[in-house]
Formats: C-alpha cells, structure tokens, sequence
C-alpha cells in the first residue's frame, strides 16, 4: 500500500486541471492572474494538464487551443453545458476563479447552477471578499463557498471575513499569495536607459483606469513635488477598465487631461493608453523610483498591482486599503489617507528628498516579493488540488453500500 505521501505525489504526476475564469486576450486582470498561475502549473505537472473554460460578456477572442467550452456570461444554459463537458473529461480538480462581475445573474450568481451540476472537486479562488456585503453578494459568497471542496484568499483580512461575516469553516480555506515574476532585481537605471528616461524621477500608477483608481488626488499633489524636483514624471499607465468603458467611455480619462491642463503639468505627466504585456510591464516597473496606489476604496483585499510592485523591490505609497494594510506594513511602504492631496504631497516630497528612506522601503518591499514567486505560489496550489481530489476519493470510498434481496 502506498503512504499518504507517496498517494499524493501519485496525484500530482498525473493531475489534470480546468481553470475556469476570463481568458486571455480578454483584457482583464483575472485573465493574466490565471494564465500565470496555470503557466507555472504547467511547470510542475506538464503542458497537457490544464484546460480552460473562459467566461464571456459579448465578446469574440482568439482564444488558445486549450480552450474547451466558452460561456457566455448571462446565458443560464451555457454553465450546465460547462460542467457537463468537465465532467466527461480527464479533468480531476477544477480551480474556479470568482468575481462577482465575471458571472451573469443578480451579484454573479449563475456560477451556482455550473457548480451545482459539476461532479468534480472545485478549488475557488476568491479575488474580491467584501467585509460588509449586500444580503444577495452575501448568498452568492456563501452558496459558491458550500459547492466548493477548498476555498483560496490572498490576505489574511479576508479570513476574518469569511469566518466571521460568512460563516465558513477556517479548515476550508487557504491563504497563498498573489504570484509575481521571478525576474531578478535590477536597479532603475537599467530599464530607465531602455525606455528613455534616463534623466526623470519616475513616479508610477498602472493597472486599469477608473474613478476608483484615485489619480486626481495624485495630480492635485504634484505641482509642490514638480516645484522642488523639476524632474519628476507622473506615469499613468493603463487602459480605461472595459466595463468603465462600456459605461462611461473616456469620461475619466479625459477629466485627468483636463485637470493636467489645468494644474499646467503637460510636462510632468505622461498617460499611456495601452494593455501591456508582461515584459513591457516589468520594464516600466522596474524603472519607477516610486509606485503610487492611491485608490479611493478601501476594502480590496488583493491586488496585482501591489503585488507586482513588492516583486519588482518598489518604494511604494499607497492610501490604506486592506491589502496594502497588510502587504505595506512594517516598513514596506507608505500609507496615506485617501483623496488627500496635502498628505500624498507630503508623502511624495518626504521621498523624494530621501533616497536613503526610498531604498529602506524597496528592500522591505522585495524581501516579502521573494515570497511571492509563482513557482512557490503553483506549489502551494497543487497542494491544495491535491488535498481537495484526495478528500473526495475518501469520501467516495467510505459512503455506505446497501444490498437489497430480492424477494419472490
């Protein structure tokens, strides 16, 4: 008989995987998020291991051959059509990748009938766990959580929450970070002379644009920085978030060019409308002096952003949502209240005028980063694939068997 241990080992040399979740091309922080984690899985257990469902929203993408089903976001049928081609597949555990957005019906809620019917074990991810949801957020949360074999956060705060708001059990969930690249550090210099910006202060947001993002308190902030450091570049690197987009249009984006224009910073500020890939992307990263998260709410529990800026060994300002609470704490970063241009002035300034202090904050920042690599982040995850298959064949081998006489 095998040990327990050598069981598992069996399981992940044969382990096959379907992702369900956005997909690349579709420009979405969800759909990078799953495609590095199921690159680096690939890593581990081999290419033909990993398939994919992508969720849709009227769109058409040039999808990858891995692709095996497309569900179309608020058509009902297409997530039992899902669960049944998972289940006539090789499939052995399902790793569902929750937002209340990608998922059509009131707070996402069709996500329960795909679960409902699937027969293989499902570890979900969960990117958004809200402190104080709406009664219907907090139904679709906990049905998703009880159709779930193991449930993933990225912060420790978002435990609390789920045992104290939602009531899930603390064995049930997992707590592995938000992966990262693995690229070496690199001093700023090094990708500045690669984009050209050799003789500028580079101060970075990135990410997907909206009014959440908060880049007006940043603008507001930055004439007394520009004043002392005439060298200084804001960076707003980004695409507008497509359902900003759909919304709203270019309404955001166009009110921070008016305000650019109006705070007389045309040289100081650089938009760049563009959805990068991740080596473009690690470039501009890495050649920031200081990264900015300023955004508005306060209750995001994980952010890529962040996490790729801890990776890269970034001094970082952030107002106090709770991944940065946690993720910045210690000497990591710097923390200043939301829409205050007055504080972000002096946070900004204060590091500007300290190198000594910024390389303090960036070494804290890559220490944690290191941490965050997806290799170990892929192991962790085959870990708890591997727990959820092995506890359902248990559960299977242990259910009671009835024998019934016939009688005559």
């Amino acid at each position: 008989m095998l040990s327990p241990k050598a069981s598992s080992q069996k399981i992940k040399d044969k382990m096959k995987i379907a992702f369900v979740s956005s997909c690349l091309p579709r420009k979405c922080g969800i759909a990078t998020f799953t495609a590095n984690l199921s690159n680096a899985v690939e890593n581990n257990v081999g290419h033909d291991a990993t398939s994919f469902i992508a969720l849709n929203h009227n769109g058409r993408y040039n999808y990858p051959s891995r692709l095996i089903y497309e569900i179309e976001q608020e058509k009902p049928e297409d997530y039992y059509q899902a669960a049944s081609l998972i289940n006539s597949s090789e499939a052995d555990v399902v790793s569902l990748q929750h937002e209340f957005g990608l998922f059509g019906g009131p707070d996402g809620i069709y996500i329960k009938l795909f679960l409902k019917h699937l027969q293989k074990p499902v570890v979900t991810t969960f990117h958004t766990v809200l402190e104080n949801p709406s009664p219907g957020q907090k139904r679709a949360f906990t049905e998703t959580s009880a159709l779930s074999r193991a449930l993933v956060v990225m912060n420790r705060m978002a435990i609390a929450f789920m045992t104290d708001t939602y009531g899930i059990p603390r064995s049930k969930i997992h707590l592995i970070p938000h992966g990262v690249s693995e690229t070496p550090y690199l001093d700023p210099s090094h990708y500045k002379r690669r984009l050209r910006l050799e003789n500028r202060f580079l101060i970075l947001t990135f990410g997907f644009l909206s009014p959440n993002k908060g880049i007006e308190t940043v603008l507001e902030a930055l004439s007394p920085v520009v004043e002392k450091h005439p060298d200084a570049l804001y960076m707003v690197l980004g695409i507008t978030h497509p359902g900003e987009k759909k919304n709203n249009g270019e309404t955001y984006r166009k009110s921070l060019e008016t305000l650019v224009e109006k705070l007389g910073l045309a040289r100081s500020v650089l938009f760049i409308d563009t959805f990068v890939n991740d080596e473009t992307m690690d470039a501009y990263v890495g050649a920031a002096d200081l990264v900015v998260c300023p955004y508005h709410s306060g209750g995001q529990v994980t952010s890529g952003v962040l996490s790729t800026a801890l990776s890269k060994g970034k001094a970082i300002i952030s107002t106090p949502y709770l991944h940065a609470r946690e993720a910045l704490a210690g000497g990591r970063g710097c923390l200043v209240k939301a829409g205050n241009p007055a504080a972000m002035s002096e946070a900004l300034l204060n590091l500007a005028d300290n190198p000594g202090r910024r390389q303090f904050l960036a070494d804290n920042a890559y220490a944690l980063g290191r941490q965050m690599g997806w290799g170990r982040v892929s192991r962790q995850y085959l870990e708890t694939f591997t727990g959820a298959i092995e506890q359902t064949e248990k559960e299977k081998s242990i259910r009671p068997v009835y024998s019934v006489s016939y009688q005559p």
